[in-house]
């Protein structure tokens, strides 16, 4: 028996257990009478553990039912079955009636797994196979084409039920989705168009938290602001309108008295009247730019001539009490500013300045540019004010152009006091350039007590008229 083909192979193995197959002309005797086709023997070497010589060979023979008992109930589709082989393409197990013999088994064991169809009696079979690297069977599956088709058509008839169930809640989400979201963005549309049309009360009374509510939410806001807003600019035209008018006002009577003036100063020169001649030549200037043909806007050369034409004839008053200086960029001539803004500050600085000092006092002008500004610095060293005056009449001041701002009162005009808190000149200016051209423009003012006083008017710088 040692020359026989499982007992080689056994030894061959070195103590692996091997699978040899059905039983093939060997002289051993069963107790039981199973024909070959009908066991599966399985060989192993004994070895001798020092010397790894072989003492024996293990035969083992089993029935092969037991592998139709495992597949037998595999089915695959309707009518697909299992089929196992060995390493040498015999049947180990095969169901009745089955292509067994039919198979081209040399292509599946070339492989040790695959798939590929064969026409078998005129229908296309569809073979699958998986070789075992342990037993080295190779199982292979094999079904009618038809069946694989009829399968494709069942997966796809449900594939496309399923996507279209899918696509009918996804319409109806995506419709209740999309109205949650355009229903109120309508809502709000329909209230802008409103706006529009004027109407500035309604407001956007939705409860949502999210995307939608912040924007009606904003929505709100942004009406309360316009509302504000308008208010304010409203106020603000009426402002300046009274300004304008009472400016307008202001210039009504100085026509008759520049027409007086010229008169006076013809009469001063016939009779001689030199120092009589220059006051007078000097108040006629002054009152000929102060009209300035009914222009608010003017060169600031004019202005500053304007303003030495005042000093002028407050120099004639004061004599050596008053000493002046005036010094302006050449480049900024040709500029225009508002009119009549720099005499209400000269005439502060020497009524409740220079007047109210000891001795000589000095009045300093100056005009430079600030990048696109005209910053015009008036300084004196007169009296100055109190750290509590300062700051009252820089808040009314600045409470200019505010929202909640509010005309002075005859009293805050000057009409009935006069003083550096009732200075209606400073607050004219402030008024005329902050509702003009807003902040940050406008007169600002720093002061020390009994070391004088510094305004600074800014003003946009403008190279025309208009």
């Amino acid at each position: 028996m040692t020359e026989e083909n499982w007992y080689q192979e056994a030894v061959k193995a070195k103590g692996i257990f091997k699978l040899v197959g059905h039983p093939v002309k060997r002289n051993v005797t069963s107790h039981a009478n199973y024909k070959d086709e009908e066991v599966v023997s399985f060989v192993r070497a004994v070895l001798d553990p020092e010397t790894q010589a072989v003492q024996g060979v293990v035969l083992i023979d089993f029935k092969a039912r037991l592998i139709a008992e495992v597949v037998r109930d595999v089915r695959l589709g309707k009518s697909g079955y299992l089929i196992v082989i060995d390493d040498k393409g015999d049947a180990l197990y095969a169901p009745k009636n089955s292509i067994v013999d039919q198979l081209d088994r040399e292509r599946i064991l070339i492989d040790n797994a695959g798939d590929f169809t064969e026409k078998i009696d005129g229908k296309p079979m569809q073979i699958l196979f998986q070789k075992s690297s342990f037993t080295g069977w190779t199982t292979v599956g094999v079904f009618p084409m038809q069946e694989r088709i009829q399968g494709i058509n069942e997966i796809n008839l449900y594939i496309v039920s399923f996507v279209f169930l899918v696509s009918l809640l996804g319409i109806a989400a995506s419709y209740y989705l999309s109205y949650s979201i355009s229903r109120p963005i309508i809502q709000l549309s329909s209230f802008m168009h409103k706006v529009e049309n004027g109407n500035m009360s309604i407001r956007y009374n939705g409860k949502r938290r999210d995307e939608i509510g912040m924007l009606g939410k904003s929505f709100n806001q942004m009406l309360a602001q316009i509302k504000r807003l308008l208010r304010q600019v409203n106020e603000e035209q009426r402002l300046k309108r009274e300004a304008e008018l009472r400016s307008l006002q202001a210039h009504i009577q100085p026509h008759f008295l520049y027409n007086t003036l010229d008169t006076i100063q013809w009469l001063a020169r016939k009779d001689g009247a030199y120092e009589a001649t220059e006051v007078v030549e000097s108040l006629s200037r002054l009152f000929r730019i102060g009209l300035s043909r009914g222009k608010e806007i003017i060169p600031l050369a004019d202005e500053f001539e304007h303003i030495r034409s005042y000093l002028m004839i407050q120099k004639t008053r004061y004599k050596d009490k008053l000493n002046y200086s005036i010094d302006i960029d050449p480049d900024l001539m040709n500029l225009f500013v508002i009119k009549l803004i720099l005499q209400p500050v000269v005439e502060n600085a020497i009524y409740h300045g220079i007047k109210e000092r000891r001795g000589p006092g000095f009045i300093s002008i100056r005009a430079s540019a600030d990048k696109d500004i005209v910053v015009i610095t008036i300084e004196d060293d007169g009296n100055g004010m109190t750290e509590d005056k300062l700051k009252l009449l820089r808040t009314q001041l600045d409470q200019v152009g505010k929202a909640d701002y509010t005309q002075p009162t005859p009293q805050e005009r000057g009409e009935e006091e006069s003083g550096p808190l009732k200075s209606y000149g400073l607050r004219n200016v402030q008024e005329r350039i902050r509702l003009s051209y807003g902040e940050p423009y406008g007169i600002s003012i720093d002061s020390q007590w009994k070391k004088g006083t510094i305004v600074t008017i800014r003003h946009p710088i403008m190279h025309r008229e208009e």
